[in-house]
Parts: structure tokens; C-alpha cells; sequence
């Protein structure tokens, strides 16, 4: 029976070489490919940071293209407010000048010393404006 015995130990430490090195044999192709995915990943890795900082940089450009739209809309509004408000200005300053106007008219009518006035002021202006003219 030491023989059976000695015949089977052979065996079974035959088979676990053989298994080692089937293990070995699957282990050292699979630890390259492994290998060759994780500088793949790292690869991937690096391209990744650097679209994530050009994404960053292109959010904080487009933040600042809107800022600066928003400012100049503010700016133009301003001006396009005043400009709305021109005619109002206009239209107060027609009407001021129309009673100042009628206030001289109505004082002149009634007395011929300031019609001499009048007219003589209103040749003086005409005399600058043909000048200019």
C-alpha cells in the first residue's frame, strides 16, 4: 500500500504543478492586458483634465461674453430712455416758449413803446442770423 500511497502523493503534487502553472500560464497574459488597460484608463484620464479645463475656461469666457452684453444692454437702454424722453423735453420747452412768447406778444399789443422794442429786438436777431447764415 505504500506504493498506491506514494503513486497517489506523486499524482496529486503533478497536479497541483500542473496547476500552478496553468494559473501562471492564465495570470501573466491577463496581468499584461491589465497592464496595457490601466495605461489606457490613465491615458483617457489625462484627456479628460484637459477637457475639463478647456470646458472651464470656455464657461468662464462665455460668463464674461455675458457680463459684457448685459452691460452694454444696460448702457444702450439708458440711452435709448433718454432719447424717449427727448420729445417730452422738447414738447415742454415748445410749450414754455410759446407762453413766454404770447406773454410778450399781448404786452407789445398794448403798448407801442415795447412793439418798438420788440421790433428792434427781433432785427437784431435776424441781423445775427443772416450773419451766421
Amino acid at each position: 500500500m505504500n506504493g498506491w500511497l506514494l503513486a497517489s502523493v506523486i499524482i496529486v503534487a503533478i497536479a497541483v504543478v500542473v496547476l500552478i502553472v496553468c494559473i501562471v500560464a492564465v495570470i501573466v497574459p491577463f496581468k499584461n492586458t491589465a497592464t496595457v488597460l490601466l495605461a489606457h484608463a490613465d491615458g483617457i484620464q489625462k484627456q479628460m483634465n484637459g477637457i475639463q479645463t478647456q470646458t472651464t475656461q470656455l464657461a468662464a469666457t462665455a460668463d464674461k461674453m455675458n457680463q459684457d452684453i448685459e452691460y452694454k444692454k444696460e448702457s444702450v437702454q439708458g440711452v435709448v430712455q433718454s432719447l424717449k424722453n427727448t420729445g417730452t423735453v422738447l414738447n415742454e420747452i415748445n410749450d414754455s416758449t410759446q407762453a413766454l412768447t404770447s406773454k410778450v406778444i399781448k404786452k407789445a399789443a398794448d403798448d407801442p413803446k415795447r412793439q418798438a422794442q420788440v421790433e428792434q429786438w427781433t432785427n437784431t436777431a435776424m441781423g445775427f442770423l443772416n450773419r451766421k447764415a
